[in-house]
């Protein structure tokens, strides 16, 4: 994406009255800061779905703006027919600018306290409802490998069943009743005797895991219960990899970030649909790096792979100080949108980013002293003026100034530009 769409702000006779007035050297000083002053401009056009914005970073300054430009990414997301997944915690402004925005919308999803619709098991085969469970519980739990048997047999048994695969039915599994529940399908004529043979082995290869299985998923109820999916309660399952294949915005408030296993599961089914194939729009709104372990090895494995937009009041700080994480990340967006920040390690680090340029200072000096010729009463004083010229390695934006930015200024670097925008933009 290139700053083409922006006015810039020195035209017409403002220009030619400061090109008139700037002297050679701090036009050379200009040249080699590279950085293009702008006209105002609204944040909606830095998402116009015709320029393929793949990945932004918005960092610092006014909240609301910041939603605005989350509602702006949702909306150029869709017109390209890319699903859109947007993780928050507890940000009801977010949910009230996007309910406005889409809730008369078939395609708008939305899961929290007040929309309890989350099902992580819907849509998904049984050997991958297994593969989630072994690697979303946490080691605590010591779930082994040969979990995954046992949750295939109860997931094959349910379908046998007539019965749907939900979190709830395996979360209330009778365990000590299975193999009874198995021999009464056959007895019925249900399953023929080779199936339940099979269906018994898998259950007896992991018989050991069971209690470990039921307490994870007890634990899993008890942690995300008030956003889980309850049947009769008026909503639509959903989750991830489900949204994902319909082309759903889906906004998933987390409630906090120390939620492990549901945040586990919204990370390894985010993981799930790159491994289908499928793309989509990451939105991750000011939620903490360091609180997850899975959130942290997926932005830093599926950095370059998916579209996605941080929004934060302070990028360096959600990364818990990384520096070669956030290294890769502004380095790997399309548009990196800094305004004012309070923290002054956060300012030195947008600083360094921005990097340096070569600064000309001129200073003068002046000499004076007294001369007298031959043969004369009299001295006679002379002066002597040099100008002298330096060359300094200087920040293009120093850390004081970006602190002191006022609301809506922003500095603005876009991959496909060599130089850096500096504009006020609006909501």
């Amino acid at each position: 994406m290139s700053s083409s769409f922006l006015e810039p702000a020195n035209q017409g006779m403002s220009g030619l009255l400061r090109a008139l007035t700037t002297s050679s050297l701090d036009r050379t000083n200009e040249a080699n800061r590279a950085v293009c002053e702008y006209l105002p401009c609204s944040i909606d056009a830095f998402f116009d779905s015709t320029c393929g914005t793949k990945s932004t970073i918005i960092s610092g300054g006014d909240k609301q703006l910041r939603t605005e430009a989350i509602r702006a990414q949702v909306q150029a997301s869709m017109s390209n027919r890319l699903p859109v997944i947007i993780l928050h915690e507890g940000d009801y402004h977010l949910e009230h600018v996007l309910q406005q925005s889409y809730s008369s919308s078939n395609c708008y999803r939305e899961v929290g306290t007040s929309s309890p619709c989350f099902e992580p098991f819907y849509s998904l085969t049984a050997l991958e409802i297994a593969r989630e469970t072994l690697e979303t519980a946490p080691k605590e739990y010591e779930l082994k490998s040969n979990a995954q048997f046992y949750i295939e047999a109860l997931c094959e048994y349910l379908k046998y069943a007539g019965r749907h695969t939900s979190f709830k039915m395996l979360s209330t599994c009778p365990h000590a009743q299975m193999f009874d529940k198995v021999d009464d399908l056959e007895q019925r004529g249900v399953i023929s005797a080779s199936v339940s043979q099979e269906l018994k082995a898998k259950l007896m290869m992991g018989q050991t895991e069971c209690y470990k299985l039921n307490s994870f998923l007890g634990s899993f109820r008890m942690e995300a219960d008030s956003v889980m999916y309850h049947p009769k309660s008026g909503f639509r399952p959903v989750n991830i990899v489900s949204a994902v294949k319909n082309r759903e915005i889906l906004c998933i408030d987390v409630s906090s970030v120390t939620n492990q296993i549901l945040m586990n599961t919204v990370f390894y089914q985010l993981r799930l649909a790159l491994q289908h194939g499928a793309t989509y729009t990451l939105i991750i709104d000011s939620l903490p790096l360091a609180a997850n372990e899975m959130y942290m090895n997926f932005i830093k494995s599926s950095a370059c792979k998916v579209h996605r937009l941080f929004a934060t009041d302070d990028l360096y700080s959600m990364l818990g100080g990384e520096d070669n994480l956030f290294s890769t990340l502004v380095g790997n967006s399309d548009t990196v949108m800094i305004f004012a920040h309070t923290a002054g390690k956060s300012a030195e680090k947008w600083s360094e980013f921005l990097g340096q340029y070569d600064k000309y200072e001129r200073s003068f000096s002046q000499t004076r002293g007294t001369s007298r010729a031959p043969f004369s009463l009299f001295s006679s004083s002379n002066s002597s003026r040099s100008i002298n010229i330096a060359k300094n390695r200087e920040f293009i934006v120093k850390p004081e100034q970006l602190m002191r930015m006022a609301p809506g200024e922003a500095y603005v670097r876009m991959a496909d530009d060599r130089q850096i925008a500096h504009l006020l933009i609006t909501g």
